[in-house]
């Protein structure tokens, strides 16, 4: 049998050590809340909630999630709510009187939606996540190009056919 000399067995524990090393990395939350997830899927437990700028030390990337460390056990935070760079700290708040906002508007996007402007999701990005999450930005865009007027939806809810 042959004996693998002791400085390419200390070579080969030195490059171990060093992609273990080189693959953690910093992630920053970019959004104003990231929910931590027990395995890589949004069915998964919720193990805690962070808030904009918690910094966790990732392990690697599970598809479009990234493996984080979370009160010492392993959690996952999907991608587009972190970033290997600290938050900016801008702050995005609609200011003005009550009376000047109308009622019924939504006033704040979602983290999600956040996070996704923030890192400029272009219509190229909806394309490939919409084929990675199975969310189907096409059909959205579909659906939203038809109008419909106030008569059409006066006689729906009268129940009369079009």
């Amino acid at each position: 049998m042959k004996r693998i000399p002791v400085p390419a067995l200390f070579l080969m524990a030195l490059m171990f050590i060093a992609s273990t090393v080189y693959a953690q990395s910093e992630y920053y939350v970019q959004s104003v809340k990231a929910k931590v997830m027990s395995s890589s899927s949004f069915k998964s437990k919720v193990m805690g909630e962070v808030g904009k700028g918690y910094k966790f030390i990732s392990s690697g990337k599970v598809g479009t999630w990234v493996k984080v460390k979370y009160n010492n056990k392993d959690g996952y935070v999907p991608s587009i709510l972190l970033a290997t760079h600290p938050p900016l700290d801008r702050v995005a708040l609609i200011k003005g009187e009550e009376g000047e906002i109308k009622q019924g508007v939504r006033r704040r996007a979602s983290s999600f939606t956040s996070a996704a402007a923030a890192r400029g999701l272009a219509a190229d990005d909806r394309r490939r996540l919409s084929t990675e999450e199975k969310a189907d930005y096409d059909l959205l865009d579909y659906m939203e190009s038809f109008k419909v007027t106030t008569d059409e939806l006066n006689r729906f809810m009268e129940g009369s056919t079009l």
